[in-house]
């Protein structure tokens, strides 16, 4: 999960044919969350896929497959990356409480944690919530950049997926708040992607 690789990339001329490896670093390093140095140096001696390290100290797991992977696509570019997007998941959520789907239920059908009874209107209402994830987008939107400029990307390779975060009740690192859609397996040109437990809305998540 902390140890990925992009598809085949050109960088300011510079060809990556077989893509180019993703590592989260860390700023905090009390907790032993770093990667260890002999399998760094390893990644960094093989040179043909040049690392990029990327931030995920924010992040519970720490691991950059829950908030950035690659999906294939027909067309030149070959593939989108797909971004978890705090920011996307607000303003989907707004569009439906402005439909009228305020109480749309979430979770039904879960049993991952105790979710009680949350609606699209509980999760809007919820200022702490929405001030952690706006941090979050903040780191996300780090990475972004990091990834734009490494991988020779634009806006149109990059797709948002809605997502939101919440503390971890031990550690105060973000943790995925309902299933991560992002955080998924892709095999060739078929996807295994997680349940999010969305909004129930005519029947639909």
């Amino acid at each position: 999960g902390n140890l990925e690789v992009s598809p085949p990339v050109t960088v300011r001329g510079k060809q990556y044919p077989l893509g180019r490896i993703l590592i989260g670093n860390y700023i905090s390093r009390a907790e032993n969350r770093e990667m260890f140095k002999f399998v760094r140096d390893f990644l960094y001696a093989q040179l043909v896929q040049s690392p990029v390290e990327l931030y995920s100290d924010w992040l519970t797991v720490g691991h950059v497959d829950e908030f950035v992977t690659f999906v294939p696509i027909p067309g030149k570019k070959q593939f989108r990356m797909l971004m978890a997007s705090p920011s996307a998941c607000y303003k989907l959520f707004r569009e439906k409480q402005k439909e009228g789907h305020g109480e749309a239920v979430m979770f039904k059908g879960y049993t991952g944690t105790d979710t009680k009874r949350v609606t699209v209107n509980k999760v809007l209402s919820n200022e702490v919530m929405a001030q952690e994830n706006q941090y979050v987008q903040r780191c996300i939107d780090w990475n972004r950049d990091i990834l734009k400029q490494e991988l020779g990307l634009t806006e149109e390779d990059i797709i948002d997926i809605p997502q939101l975060f919440t503390p971890d009740d031990t550690s105060g690192h973000a943790a995925a708040y309902f299933p991560n859609m992002v955080n998924m397996l892709v095999l060739e040109k078929h996807l295994g992607i997680p349940k999010p437990f969305g909004p129930i809305i005519n029947r639909e998540c």
